[in-house]
């Protein structure tokens, strides 16, 4: 059986694995060419990042969050992660890219365990329920973010 810690690894690591190679070139501050450049879409990739929470409630201490309020976090995170680590995930060696890739979802998955609490939501998520907001204040209470 997986654990908590790991569904949240592989949830992260797929969106990185996913991310279209001019978006993976811009987090790692890499042009078209591989020159370096300013690093960019850190904010779009922590909302798609936090995206990937929508079936946990994500507890910091006792309040509940929604997922878009913690990808300010998962942004900070990511600005955290060394610049060679990134560019490691743009390498042109797959099994060199995938490590990396890898590796950033630990780190990341770590530090949001390490900050919030996330509990999954059993048939709650939007995609099988006509109203989740309503199902989700139902469970939880009105919440913030």
């Amino acid at each position: 059986m997986r654990t908590l810690e790991d569904e949240i690894t592989v949830a992260i690591a797929v969106d990185l694995a996913i991310l279209k190679p001019h978006q993976r070139l811009s987090f790692a501050g890499l042009d078209q060419y591989r020159r370096v450049v300013e690093v960019r879409g850190v904010p779009e990739l922590a909302a798609k990042i936090a995206e990937s929470f929508a079936p946990y409630a994500v507890f910091d201490g006792d309040q509940v969050l929604r997922y878009p309020a913690i990808a300010p976090f998962i942004a900070q995170t990511l600005y955290a992660i060394p610049i060679e680590l990134r560019r490691g995930a743009c390498d042109r060696d797959r099994q060199k890219a995938c490590d990396a890739r890898d590796r950033m979802a630990r780190l990341i998955s770590s530090l949001l365990l390490g900050r919030y609490r996330f509990e999954a939501l059993k048939h709650v998520g939007a995609s099988c329920h006509a109203n989740w907001d309503a199902a989700f204040e139902a469970r939880f209470g009105k919440t913030s973010g």
